[in-house]
């Protein structure tokens, strides 16, 4: 396994462009596949409507960033901070997806006598309540995919910090690197994991765009290729999925849970 210097800023500096440089021979198929939903994320619209900027493309905006920064951190060996940017992904995504068909402004920020905005959790709700009337799959996903992040990686714990912390065998000594232990098995999951939810939020765009369309004005227009682009990374997601599904490392984590869960019934 290649080992990365990080002794100081210069070395840590350095080790994270070469990390980068060496994704593809360090992961393969599961790196390609995440940078390519990654990038087209970043082009999948190719124009938007004018009332439809405002919200829509901020939000958008957001939406883009913060999934290069998780793709670029699970690369770079911070797997929090990947995640923590995910978790940022799936809400900027969801307010993205409801400000194509609902604009204003009053549905995302409270202004009060003297100007100033205030991003209300009612506001949030509003918006969430009605990915699930209306989403009810895309809504579950992302759902999911936060109670899990909220679980383990927001919140600083010793779970999270196992990944920087190393003891000897005897006790005499520590090391808490920089860069997560890297381990490529959690390192191909979370590739493929930020992958999917590019996959569904694009998705997702796509069927709220086509219901507002569908009502009498196309407000967000997608690149020429985005159905068969979209669909073929689906392909390869599933395939990739399965991969990992099929590994030892899973195969034992869910006989570690069912065996967890029947514990529990039985007591």
């Amino acid at each position: 396994m290649q080992t990365y210097p990080q002794s100081s800023l210069e070395e840590i500096i350095d080790s994270e462009r070469a990390m980068l440089l060496d994704g593809p021979e360090r992961y393969g198929q599961h790196y390609k596949h995440a940078r390519t939903a990654t990038m087209y994320l970043t082009l999948c619209i190719k124009s938007i409507e004018l009332d439809r900027a405002e919200m829509f493309g901020r939000l958008f905006a957001l939406t883009k960033k913060h999934h290069m920064l998780s793709f670029l951190s699970i690369l770079r060996l911070h797997r929090a901070q990947a995640m923590t940017n995910l978790r940022q992904v799936l809400e900027a995504g969801a307010a993205s997806a409801f400000a194509i068909a609902h604009p204003e402004m009053h549905h995302f920020v409270d202004v009060d006598e003297f100007g100033i905005m205030d991003p209300s959790q009612k506001l949030m709700g509003k918006r969430y309540k009605w990915l699930s009337q209306n989403y009810p799959e895309k809504s579950a996903s992302i759902a999911e995919a936060k109670n899990r992040i909220n679980t383990y990686f927001t919140h600083a714990n010793i779970i999270s910090g196992d990944s920087v912390f190393r003891m000897a065998n005897d006790k005499s000594a520590l090391n808490t690197p920089f860069f997560d232990t890297e381990d490529k098995y959690y390192v191909q999951v979370d590739l493929w994991l930020i992958s999917n939810v590019a996959i569904m939020l694009m998705d997702l765009f796509f069927g709220v765009a086509g219901h507002v369309a569908s009502a009498g004005r196309s407000v967000v227009d997608f690149r020429d290729d985005f159905g068969h682009t979209v669909r073929g990374l689906a392909v390869e997601s599933a395939a990739l999925q399965a991969e990992i599904q099929a590994s030892e490392r899973y195969q034992k984590v869910m006989q570690d849970i069912a065996r967890r869960q029947q514990g529990r019934g039985a007591s």
